[in-house]
C-alpha cells in the first residue's frame, strides 16, 4: 500500500465516522477542497501535506477539534 493509498483509506474512514465529506476535510486541513479529487486521479502531494493530515487525524482521535490551515 502506498502512502497515498493509506491517506485515502484514513480519510475515508475519518469521513465515514464524522459524516464529513472528503472535500470539507481537505478544505479544513490544506485549504483545498479538490485535493482528494486530484489524488484519486493519480496526482501527488508532498510529505508535508501527508503530515498535516496525519496530525489532524491524531488530534481528532485525542478529542481535540482545532482545525489546521
Amino acid at each position: 500500500m502506498t502512502l497515498k493509498d493509506r491517506l485515502l483509506k484514513e480519510a475515508e474512514a475519518f469521513c465515514a465516522s464524522t459524516g464529513m465529506s472528503k472535500a470539507r476535510l481537505a478544505t479544513i486541513v490544506v485549504n483545498d477542497g479538490k485535493f482528494f479529487d486530484r489524488i484519486e486521479a493519480g496526482g501527488d502531494c508532498t510529505t508535508g501535506t501527508l503530515e498535516k493530515f496525519q496530525a489532524h487525524f491524531a488530534r481528532n482521535a485525542s478529542g481535540e477539534t482545532a482545525n489546521v490551515a
